[in-house]
């Protein structure tokens, strides 16, 4: 009798580990960005279509103080916008290009893998409250990064946005990885892709 009990006490302990361990990698899992698209989109349609309830999906976020690259290769690259405080979104839930920004490979910092959590709680952690938002791009449509899937598990953010990368975000990265001269107005801009000012 003794047996059976310590059996099935082991038994008991080995099916949790398993279960653990699936939570796991369910927490950790890929986030794929089309997928995630649609599925907010197809939440929105059947919200209008189900209910009288008007919810207008969430406008477009290109950009914010602070935005996370992730390249192809996976690895991690940071830059810096400066904060303004919108009060008004009068005419940009009509925004569907992202702005130029004139950013410069400079600009963009490569962050270690190992040291990805420690670096944007400094960087972003440490704001006040309706500053801590992060804009992520991708240039893949999977992110499979787990140091960026932990630290967005953990969630201390006031909020965040994943997205493709922009054709600008692209370019200057390219730039910079190669370690070229960079300069704006030698790139043939694809203006389907981009908004530029009047000045450009």
């Amino acid at each position: 009798m003794k047996r059976v009990f310590i059996g099935f006490i082991i038994c008991l302990f080995l099916l949790n580990c398993a279960k653990k361990e699936e939570k796991l990698i369910a927490k950790n899992k890929p986030y794929i960005i089309s997928y995630e698209d649609k599925k907010l989109e197809k939440y929105y349609d059947s919200i209008k279509t189900n209910t009288s309830r008007v919810a207008l999906p969430p406008r477009k976020i290109f950009y914010a103080e602070s935005q996370l690259i992730i390249d192809k290769k996976g690895n991690l690259y940071f830059y810096q916008k400066r904060y303004f405080l919108e009060f008004c979104s009068y005419g940009s839930e009509k925004d569907t290009l992202p702005h130029f920004l004139d950013l410069q490979p400079k600009d963009i910092v490569k962050i270690p893998e190992t040291s990805l959590v420690d670096f944007l709680s400094e960087n972003i952690l440490s704001k006040e409250k309706n500053r801590r938002i992060l804009i992520v791009a991708s240039q893949n449509d999977t992110i499979k990064n787990t140091f960026f899937m932990q630290f967005i598990n953990k969630n201390q953010l006031q909020a965040y946005e994943i997205r493709r990368t922009t054709q600008e975000e692209d370019t200057v990265l390219k730039y910079k990885m190669n370690n070229d001269y960079y300069y704006s107005d030698s790139i043939k801009w694809d203006r389907t892709k981009i908004k530029f000012s009047n000045r450009k």
